[in-house]
């Protein structure tokens, strides 16, 4: 492991393993740690005056187009699951550094919520996490989960059309969409077992689908968690907060759900600044963003801490970064937000009875989990906070549980797991440090 004071992996005080904490009712709001990075206001309107354009010529680029110019072998596979979902996923199987061959050892990686499959090339392409695992030798996999913009497919219903499309959260993600993709992956790769890297509500179906179905367990090596969005009642992120006071109570959740169409695209957000003559790029300018207004208007107040933001990296990461939020997901979210807990979906007493034979939703038991995990958390991270990847720790077993690490910035964020200047060193690499001694250790245990 790299020793310097960048790559260094910091375990924080706050996870002793032996300690345990009871679980709470209620969960406190958390205080994040202060920082000092402010911007005086007026300055930040000068700046939003005379913040000029910056181009990028692969930020409307497909995936399959700038892997190929750069040199990577892609292919584009589509996986249905058990209930008819139809989904996508891109497979890089080697590059000029690493070529495609038989043998190579299979990762899936998973995206988060709101992002797809494209996240993990908002960063460079000497950066990214897709490419890094590629060139180090893996067979690499991204998964898009199902009403992303890659996978709006379905044996019978129309995305368009059908309402009862969307009725799914991170949940039936981790039932069909995991379970598919990691047969898949398996199946195609010839790898008995393979990896896993998710980010946010990819970590949650991961957890989903383990905690579920334990036979999933033994299809795995080991997951590595970002952001890992399973207990979330400390979030302090705006959009979420905001929302609390309706997602949380059944009735009216389901009001809000039945009145909408069920589902943002943030991918494409012109309707409304279409009218105005303006788009994103205008708004979200290399020294404009520091002053907020980026922030709001693409719904991603929590998206990148500004000493982590590359500026001239923003056309990518706008054009990459976000896809399609599910309310069903983000009222799932907002239930266990207010009941302080990681459960399945909250259908009110009498369906509950119906379908769990209780009055409330039972919750995921993580003593199932028999994968080894890493989690690796940001200290300012406004949508899993520190206390809440506290709650998971405190739920894995020992033995599943092999790190939690925290990130050595005191200013990293939930997205920056994603589109962080440092994130190739502060993350990328550890993580690539970590599943190498992974496969080293078993390939000696094998002997």
């Amino acid at each position: 492991m790299p020793g310097s004071c960048a790559t260094q992996l910091v375990f924080s005080q706050r996870f002793p393993f032996l300690r345990r904490l009871q679980p709470l009712r209620v969960c406190r709001r958390h205080q994040p740690l202060p920082t000092n990075d402010t911007i005086e206001p007026f300055a930040c309107q000068r700046e939003l005056a005379l913040a000029s354009s910056v181009k990028d010529p692969e930020a409307d680029k497909s995936i399959v187009q700038i892997s190929q110019e750069n040199g990577y072998i892609i292919q584009t596979h589509n996986v249905t699951t058990s209930d008819g979902y139809i989904l996508t996923i891109f497979r890089i199987s080697g590059g000029r550094r690493s070529p495609a061959r038989e043998g190579k050892p299979a990762v899936l990686v998973l995206h988060g919520f709101a992002n797809s499959c494209d996240s993990w090339i908002a960063l460079p392409n000497d950066q990214n996490l897709a490419y890094m695992l590629v060139d180090d030798g893996y067979d690499v996999w991204l998964g898009c989960h199902r009403g992303t913009s890659f996978s709006l497919g379905h044996r019978t219903l129309n995305s368009n059309t059908d309402i009862s499309f969307w009725d799914f959260s991170f949940h039936e993600m981790g039932l069909y969409d995991f379970t598919a993709m990691v047969d898949h992956v398996r199946v195609v790769s010839g790898n008995e077992k393979i990896f896993v890297i998710a980010h946010s509500q990819g970590a949650a179906a991961f957890i989903v689908a383990t905690s579920e179905i334990p036979s999933m367990n033994e299809k795995i090596h080991a997951c590595v968690s970002h952001g890992t969005c399973a207990y979330v009642g400390g979030t302090y992120e705006p959009l979420t907060s905001a929302v609390l006071p309706i997602l949380g109570r059944p009735i009216e959740a389901k009001s809000f759900v039945q009145y909408t169409r069920r589902t943002i695209l943030l991918r494409d957000t012109s309707g409304f600044t279409s009218a105005l003559g303006i788009g994103r790029l205008d708004i979200c300018q290399p020294k404009a963003i520091r002053c907020g207004v980026c922030d709001v208007y693409t719904l991603a107040p929590f998206i990148s801490t500004p000493a982590q933001t590359n500026y001239t990296n923003l056309p990518r990461m706008i054009a990459k970064l976000l896809d399609t939020v599910t309310f069903r997901s983000l009222v799932h979210y907002g239930q266990n937000a207010r009941s302080c807990s990681f459960r399945q979906y909250d259908f009110e007493t009498e369906e509950n009875f119906r379908r769990y034979g209780t009055a409330d939703p039972p919750r995921y038991n993580l003593s199932r989990i028999q994968t080894p995990i890493h989690i690796f958390w940001g200290e300012q991270d406004a949508m899993v906070s520190p206390p809440d990847i506290q709650r998971l720790a405190n739920d894995l077993s020992p033995g599943t549980l092999r790190a939690v690490i925290r990130v050595n910035d005191d200013t990293f964020q939930h997205l920056d797991f994603l589109v962080a200047r440092d994130a190739k060193v502060l993350v990328y690499e550890p993580l690539l440090a970590l599943m190498n001694e992974f496969l080293n250790r078993d390939s000696a245990t094998d002997q």
